[in-house]
């Protein structure tokens, strides 16, 4: 790595969240889209959110009033932490990610920019609501595999030890396999502090971002403006009903990113090469594109004042539940368990396929595991 390592903000973000408690001056609007990402769909100081979840219903307010939840990563105060160290932490890695974005936009990405860049796209990636959903489809699965594996004694003694359930040793082992079956049933109820949650954010970003940083970049344009979303980070397979077991930021083919509502960032795998990089994509492709940004948001989708897309797009239901499944490893002959949160295109027939299709190469190859090569440079980001 180059510069300053992104993961020396930690005492910088510290001394910031700290400086703001000491002057009771604690931010409460905390965005899930950066002010200065928002602005490159501002018109008149103006952009266009249509709110998923309210039927998208649309309306136009300043970037600043868009894209945001009160409080989202307030810490409390037993955590030892001012209660907005996380807000702090994430302005940090905005304010680099600006640089990165005004560098894109002149051509001149350095090394160390496009290294800010990565951890910019793997915060955005673990940040949100989804983010939430899929650390609690782990902590289960980690739980259905310590069953599995030591049994239920082994697994009540470690729950009662440890902090994700407030079990006591006069809890007998029945009561605590049934809230551990209740849980397993739907992840949404494991008892995470937010403590905890931001603490996952932290440790998947810097994960994610040794991942993405092996990744080939390549920038298009776009004849048909562009949307954004709360999830703005778009992982493509070539049949998005059916995503690879092993997808994620190392196995998934591509990954979509909107830069501004006429570029788009592509990273592909490190196997893949980038295919016709600096072209304009059609308004065909781009509408395609458009389909999958908003089918991969949660809560609410970004657009320039005036563009009615996001209102318009067909858009799936976002599944309720989780999927669950239990196989056997065919190496080491273990029972395994897998929870995931699936996406609004998973197991759907009208499921698009290779989104923006010059970007795929006649076969795409399985995803094989990391060179050591590799390895040294993901693990020199954690």
């Amino acid at each position: 790595m180059t510069g300053t390592a992104p993961y020396d903000l930690w005492e910088t973000a510290r001394r910031n969240a700290d400086a703001m408690t000491a002057a009771g001056n604690e931010p409460r609007r905390h965005h899930l889209l950066p002010a200065f990402y928002l602005d490159r769909w501002a018109e008149g100081n103006r952009v266009r959110v249509t709110d998923l979840l309210r039927n998208r219903n649309a309306y136009e307010v300043a970037p600043r009033s868009a894209a945001f939840e009160t409080d989202f990563y307030r810490l409390d105060e037993a955590d030892g932490l001012s209660p907005v160290y996380w807000e702090a932490w994430l302005s940090q890695v905005e304010g680099h990610a600006a640089t990165a974005f005004e560098e894109i936009d002149a051509g001149t990405l350095s090394e160390e920019s496009q290294e800010w860049l990565c951890l910019f796209l793997a915060t955005q990636m673990t940040r949100g609501r989804k983010a939430r959903r899929g650390h609690r489809a782990l902590l289960a699965a980690q739980l259905a595999q310590v069953r599995e594996a030591n049994g239920e004694e082994s697994l009540a003694e470690e729950l009662r030890r440890g902090d994700t359930f407030a079990f006591t040793d006069a809890d007998d082992v029945a009561t605590i396999m049934r809230e551990v079956d209740r849980v397993l049933e739907n992840p949404e109820l494991l008892p995470i502090t937010r403590s905890n949650d931001l603490e996952a954010l932290a440790t998947l970003s810097s994960h994610g971002a040794g991942l993405l940083a092996t990744r080939h970049l390549a920038l298009y344009r776009t004849r048909r403006a562009l949307i954004t979303s709360d999830e703005p980070v778009v992982e493509l397979h070539e049949n998005m009903a059916q995503p690879a077991l092993y997808g994620g930021v190392w196995g998934a083919p591509i990954f979509a990113f909107p830069v501004d509502p006429h570029t788009v960032l592509a990273l592909y795998r490190r196997d893949i090469e980038p295919r016709f990089s600096g072209s304009t994509l059609d308004v065909q492709e781009t509408l395609d594109l458009n389909a999958a940004i908003l089918a991969n948001s949660h809560g609410f989708a970004i657009s320039k004042p005036g563009d009615k897309l996001a209102e318009r797009l067909f858009l799936p239901d976002e599944p309720s539940g989780y999927g669950s499944e239990r196989f056997t490893d065919p190496e080491s002959g273990d029972t395994l368990f897998r929870f995931w949160a699936p996406g609004r295109w998973e197991g759907r027939e009208d499921a698009p396929r290779r989104v923006v299709t010059r970007w795929w190469p006649a076969v795409v190859p399985p995803a094989t595991p990391p060179t050591e090569e590799e390895q040294a440079i993901i693990a020199g980001w954690a």
